[in-house]
């Protein structure tokens, strides 16, 4: 039980982003010197290396939701140069389809739309940008006074959830970019408590944040509300999940500790009735 099961190094190098193809196959991720490296899960083995993929690092890397044993599949990425890149995955060859330059700083995190029609990109600059991935054309940008850390779609994709450097966490309407709600996702009196990170349950009832306040929040979706928080990193937050069946959140901190926290049942309990509860804690 929470053994490592492998490891996978590239000496010298930082891997910036990962991700993985929805059956599994393989392992995605960007790096310090600006390749896309994939692996398999299995053995840790080099898959297949795209080079120069950006001209400094790859910071942002999705894949669409295409299985990567029936080629062609496409990964988005997007780097420090603030180009977001489209690229085609044969069984054999890695093609470039376009490359996108709007942002004028670093894309840290892209997210694809379920019929992978569209993405969305989150950037340093401010802004959050909609692609259309059949035409390879914006659609739709967002603007706030903030460097995006983290964005990502609702489940019915009617809506887009976005925080960053200014502590907020900003529910976006997808039809046409306008911001909805804006909350405090962090203490305004706390310095530097800016958010990196936020995920969402799958059936969207309930989402996560974290950053460098070092507290790991559980949020209702409709309410707006905190339900729940869990204390314990001695560094910022750069990274969390939930877990697919919604009973366990894992978040990793810049401390180098990982965390497994395990939902309130009450939570559960609450949601399903249509409540929430204030404050409860996460163990």
């Amino acid at each position: 039980m929470r053994q490592e099961l492998l490891r996978i190094q590239v000496p010298n190098l930082t891997c910036n982003c990962i991700d993985i193809t929805p059956n599994g196959g393989s392992i995605l991720s960007g790096w310090s010197d600006g390749k896309i490296r994939a692996f398999y899960p299995e053995s840790g083995a080099l898959k297949f290396v795209i080079q120069d993929a950006h001209t400094w690092g790859t910071t942002a890397i999705a894949v669409t939701h295409d299985d990567d044993n029936l080629p062609p599949w496409r990964v988005v990425s997007g780097g420090e140069d603030g180009r977001v890149r489209v690229w085609k995955i044969n069984a054999s060859s890695q093609q470039m389809e376009s490359t996108l330059k709007e942002h004028r700083g670093t894309v840290n995190c892209i997210r694809v739309m379920k019929d992978n029609t569209q993405c969305v990109s989150a950037s340093s600059d401010g802004s959050c940008i909609v692609w259309d991935l059949v035409n390879f054309l914006r659609l739709k940008a967002m603007f706030a006074n903030t460097n995006f850390k983290s964005i990502l779609y609702h489940p019915d994709e009617s809506q887009m959830l976005t925080c960053g450097s200014d502590r907020k966490i900003t529910y976006w309407d997808s039809y046409d970019g306008a911001a909805i709600r804006i909350v405090d996702g962090s203490d305004p009196g706390n310095a530097g408590g800016g958010l990196n990170c936020i995920d969402i349950e799958p059936d969207g009832q309930a989402f996560a944040s974290s950053g460098d306040d070092k507290a790991v929040k559980l949020w209702h979706y409709d309410e707006g509300e905190v339900v729940a928080q869990g204390l314990g990193h001695s560094g910022a937050v750069t990274a969390l999940r939930i877990s697919p069946d919604q009973k366990k959140i894992v978040s990793v901190g810049s401390e180098g500790a990982i965390f497994i926290w395990t939902m309130p049942e009450k939570y559960a309990t609450d949601l399903a009735a249509g409540g929430y509860v204030p404050d409860a804690g996460m163990e």
